[in-house]
């Protein structure tokens, strides 16, 4: 429940200065010590899955199945970037560079980036309009949350986001709505968010209590812990987090905080989210992005900025459970936790081989054939060693060489037999939008999209000459 109070005030996270949100959120954070106590013997976030039946008295029955307006989030490199950095990924080390630095040959999005993507329909108010929820919306806490992924996230992009009120249960002291939230990349299912939001003092109405479509929460084994690590957060934690999206001042403003009833800003629990599944994507599955399907997560207490989070660590088989402490007081934040990654042996078989499924192959093909008819003409010229290294899904998919150094030149799939003069680093897909002349080399460059290495220069012979003599 820490740290995404007040997530729709008065319908809008926007603009929260209002004497009604500002009263609105002493009432909601009033109870939270109250609340917090009867999470555990009323089962807030319950594990349960029964199928109970009872019928709901209230208008909250008429909210199950309702979908909010489709909405649609757009994103660079830059949204990518700044999330890694709230959540803790650092120059420091250089595995994170993959994730800070766009012109890394295997740039990815976190995974937990998802979570960014689905936020939007609940920071923009949209279950105000749900019929049947007519309630104070200054009273939402955020519970669990659980994101799938169905395929690594685009280093950018535009997805449709589709929200549904997956289910509401009755727990007595308040309300659980089970908001499900898909994202699609055209039609193609990229993400699903599962957000568990509890709305304080609306319960009683009747309803069922539990529900089979909740993903269920599940304790950690009964042992010691297989990995545990730490990260310190900063002072200015919150402060960067929240650029990538969530406005709430309870994590900026301390005059806000202090009527909340905190001592200072409190950290986004999303964000200690985001640190616990960055630190075991690198403890289990070598910051390969590929390997995350899952993540399941209760927030239980509230993190300061500056506090040092321990994230503990169960292995058991493919999935990784885990917790998260603050390791200054031993609070548990974080609790009933997992990760599930896909199986080493599944992502290597979606790994393409080398040169195949790759359209850059028919091209480079092709510049082999035409380089026999002139051969020691571009040797002449050039005299130089090529390497590309052809990425599909952040991964190398192929190597070629265009050697133009001995005999009459010839062009290979694999690594150069010696030292190559100038390596490029290129997407399958960049690689053909440069050569239909859809992409500015320089422009790809610059963005980081073209990588190269050795003697740059030696690749203004090597354009010259495809121009000149493959016609591409």
């Amino acid at each position: 429940i820490s740290a995404h109070y007040n997530l729709c005030l008065s319908g809008s996270s926007d603009s929260p200065t209002s004497a009604s949100q500002v009263a609105g959120i002493i009432e909601s954070t009033g109870s939270i010590i109250e609340v917090l106590s009867k999470i555990d013997s009323e089962g807030v976030s319950a594990n349960h899955t029964s199928h109970a039946t009872s019928t709901a008295t209230s208008g909250f029955a008429g909210a199950i199945g309702q979908k909010l307006p489709p909405f649609s989030y757009a994103y660079t490199e830059l949204e990518a970037i700044m999330y890694a950095l709230g959540v803790g990924a650092s120059i420091k080390d250089p595995k994170d560079l993959k994730f800070v630095y766009e012109g890394s040959s295997d740039f990815s999005c976190l995974p937990t980036f998802g979570v960014i993507i689905g936020q939007k329909s609940l920071m923009g108010g949209g279950l105000a309009e749900i019929p049947g929820l007519s309630i104070n919306f200054a009273k939402v806490l955020h519970g669990e949350q659980y994101l799938e992924l169905y395929k690594p996230l685009p280093r950018a992009g535009k997805l449709k986001c589709e929200a549904v009120v997956a289910d509401v249960l009755d727990k007595g002291s308040g309300v659980v709505i089970i908001m499900d939230v898909y994202s699609y990349s055209e039609k193609e299912l990229i993400c699903h968010n599962q957000f568990s939001l509890f709305l304080v003092g609306s319960g009683g109405f009747g309803g069922k209590r539990t529900s089979d479509k909740v993903k269920v929460a599940v304790a950690i084994p009964n042992r010691p812990p297989d990995a545990v690590l730490t990260d310190t957060t900063s002072l200015n934690q919150a402060a960067l987090y929240r650029l990538s999206g969530d406005w709430n001042p309870l994590h900026i403003d301390p005059n806000f905080a202090s009527l909340a009833g905190f001592d200072k800003p409190i950290l986004h629990g999303l964000c200690t989210f985001g640190f616990s599944a960055r630190r075991i994507l690198q403890q289990f599955a070598d910051n390969d992005v590929s390997r995350f399907k899952a993540i399941k997560a209760r927030f239980a207490k509230p993190v300061y900025p500056g506090q040092t989070l321990q994230t503990e660590m169960w292995k058991e088989g493919n999935r990784i459970h885990f917790q998260t402490k603050v390791q200054e007081t031993g609070d548990i934040v974080i609790s009933n936790a997992y990760v599930d990654l896909a199986p080493t042996s599944d992502t290597s078989a979606k790994t393409p081989s080398e040169g195949g499924k790759l359209q850059s192959t028919l091209v480079f093909e092709e510049i082999g054939r035409r380089l026999k008819d002139v051969g020691p003409e571009v040797v002449k010229k050039v005299n130089a060693v090529f390497e590309w290294h052809i990425t599909k899904g952040g991964n190398i998919g192929a190597k070629w060489t265009i050697d133009l150094k001995s005999g009459s030149g010839k062009v290979y799939q694999g690594p150069a037999k010696g030292a190559a003069d100038t390596t490029i680093i290129l997407s399958d897909e960049d690689f053909m939008e440069v050569v239909l002349g859809k992409l500015d080399p320089q422009k790809a460059f610059f963005s980081g999209r073209l990588k190269a290495r050795g003697n740059i220069m030696l690749s203004q012979k090597l354009q010259m000459i495809l121009k000149d003599y493959a016609k591409l």
